[in-house]
């Protein structure tokens, strides 16, 4: 309703840009946002529209803010105002060139029906700090008192594509009435700052971040961090881990308490090490580092002294750690393969790999070097259409996948194989389906064929060549991981579950809505019969469609039974 009405007099010919609208009346932390993005576009005028307290009013704040290239120290106030829309034509309720945005906030208020700001910015003072300190993060840390549970606004330029919504992350409250006194973005409030914040604050509660694929729980006891959980990562560990994420939105709640203690370092201890491992992650990241990456020798033929020599030249870290990580790398397996083969949290393998990538001694590639095999079976004499035709009645067609009973074949071959060379592997049996009515409900229903096609092929991306990929029964899946164990085999299971959570399957349906079930069982692990392992692998998947947890080993339903 407010594309067509013009600027108010003196400022048409003002360019200006316009801020999402919100439907709240605007915190401290949004009117400061707003006039940080007026410094940064001098002598342009930007809006925010909103509505009042009972959505029958809209309004259009407007600032401008004109810095002297001369002095800027000695610029010019910025010039706030305030228009109404409430049916008939444009209101111009007040104008006021003013620094002080408490005061602005308390005049935005009274138009829109709000309380005034006196008691709330008393409290808010220990986590923004000076004005010179909020320089730069405010706009992300938005107290609920004022914003009514609104995330922090998102600039945009005329003519540009809107923004993705900001709503795809839910966060649901631990209890029933209970209510955020924090929440933002981490685009503009970063881990680190919002840790030392709440610690500063010495507040009681719980902080939950999540992005469309991970969620982290930190517990904290005036101030002080007691418990943090990220997937199957807990304590000090996870904590660091936690402050190498750029990207999700957070949500605090007060009074939450937990019996947890898994946290024991100071911090300022756990900080120090997270913006380390943080600089690390982004380094490799511009190396261009997923978990799909290769990763190859440099030089295939250094020697030990050699290669001890170079690491001497990067972050100082167990030698021995480093040779063995650069072991593990034969220019073939991806990331992915290295960390199923030997499991380890963020914080461990990143240093590890940071060094030999920085130290000159391995490459990120995109993909290993092509090996064409069926040129080189079609070089011997054998028929590419025979071959072909053979895979074609293992497969299902409208999946790609091997159907059921060709599934069964290959796990009896490779159960085999370990009766013979006593070579362990893994079974993943697992559901994929969609909740009918949301994320939260108890009814679920099978994909439509072109979105199980489309997991099937983003599966196959992140699995080896040697693992088998096939449906299970009627109506589920399952993969077949030669040579692995229950830990890789969970890994891999988390793993397919956050590449099947990044992205919709299909244009009609919500990724947040799918739901995921893996029941993880090995050999000899586990058990020593085929057909106990199946029974095993079942029963875990079972226990992950009615438990919180997505992936479940066959071994904790087994300690289950015996507690």
């Amino acid at each position: 309703m407010f594309s067509g009405n013009k600027p108010p007099s003196g400022q048409a010919q003002q360019k200006t840009v316009r801020l999402p609208k919100q439907m709240a009346i605007p915190s401290y932390g949004d009117v400061q946002f707003l006039m940080q993005e007026a410094q940064k576009m001098s002598g342009r005028i930007v809006e925010l529209p909103f509505s009042s307290t009972d959505k029958k009013t809209d309004f259009v704040l407007a600032v401008r803010y004109e810095t002297r290239d001369i002095d800027p120290e000695q610029s010019m106030d910025p010039e706030w105002s305030l228009t109404e829309y409430k049916g008939g034509p444009p209101k111009i309720l007040w104008r006021h060139p003013c620094r002080d945005i408490s005061l602005i906030c308390n005049f935005i208020l009274q138009a829109g029906g709000g309380d005034q700001l006196q008691d709330i910015m008393q409290s808010s003072s220990a986590l923004y700090g000076s004005s010179s300190e909020q320089a730069g993060s405010t706009g992300a840390y938005n107290p609920v008192a004022t914003t009514s549970g609104l995330s922090p606004t998102r600039m945009v330029t005329p003519g540009a594509p809107p923004a993705q919504d900001p709503a795809n992350i839910i966060f649901e409250p631990p209890r029933l009435g209970a209510k955020a006194t924090l929440e933002g973005d981490l685009n503009k409030l970063q881990v680190p700052n919002l840790l030392q914040s709440i610690n500063l604050a010495k507040m009681t509660g719980r902080l939950d971040i999540k992005t469309k694929v991970d969620s982290c729980q930190v517990f904290f006891q005036e101030g002080i961090p007691l418990h943090c959980n990220v997937k199957e990562n807990n304590g000090d560990s996870a904590l660091t881990e936690l402050i190498t994420w750029t990207a999700g939105e957070f949500r605090f709640w007060p009074d939450e308490k937990t019996q947890d203690r898994t946290v024991n370092k100071r911090l300022d201890a756990i900080l120090m090490e997270g913006v380390t491992l943080l600089d690390q992650w982004k380094y490799l990241e511009t190396a261009g580092l997923k978990q799909e990456s290769c990763l190859v020798r440099k030089n295939a033929m250094m020697s030990e002294q050699e290669l001890s020599a170079r690491l001497e030249k990067g972050a100082p870290l167990p030698l021995e750690h480093q040779i063995e990580f650069y072991d593990m790398i034969d220019n073939r397996n991806t990331l992915s393969d290295l960390l199923r083969k030997r499991p380890m949290q963020k914080n461990q393998w990143v240093p590890l790999l940071f060094n030999l990538v920085s130290c000159g001694l391995v490459q990120i590639t995109d993909q290993a070097p092509a090996q064409n095999r069926l040129a080189r079976l079609k070089s011997i004499g054998v028929d590419e259409n025979q071959f072909q035709s053979v895979i074609k009645t293992l497969t299902r067609t409208e999946t790609g996948i091997l159907n059921y009973y060709a599934f069964i074949y290959f796990l009896e071959q490779e159960y085999l194989r370990y009766e013979y060379f006593n070579l362990p592997f893994s079974l993943i049996v697992f559901s994929l389906g969609i909740r009918k009515g949301g994320d939260d409900s108890p009814v679920v229903e099978a994909l439509q064929m072109i979105a199980i096609r489309r997991a099937m092929q983003r599966i196959g991306l992140v699995k080896r060549q040697i693992d088998a990929l096939g449906h299970y029964e009627t109506f589920d899946y399952a993969i077949l991981l030669p040579n692995t164990n229950a830990a890789a085999a969970a890994a891999l299971a988390n793993r397919i579950s956050d590449v099947l959570r990044e992205a919709p399957l299909s244009s009609d349906m919500d990724s947040r809505a799918l739901a995921l079930a893996f029941g993880v069982a090995t050999v000899p692990e586990d058990c020593v019969d085929l057909d106990k392992l199946i029974v095993a692998a079942k029963k875990a998947r079972d226990e992950a469609k009615t438990g919180k947890r997505r992936v479940v080993l066959a071994r904790d339903i087994l300690m289950q039974s015996k507690d």
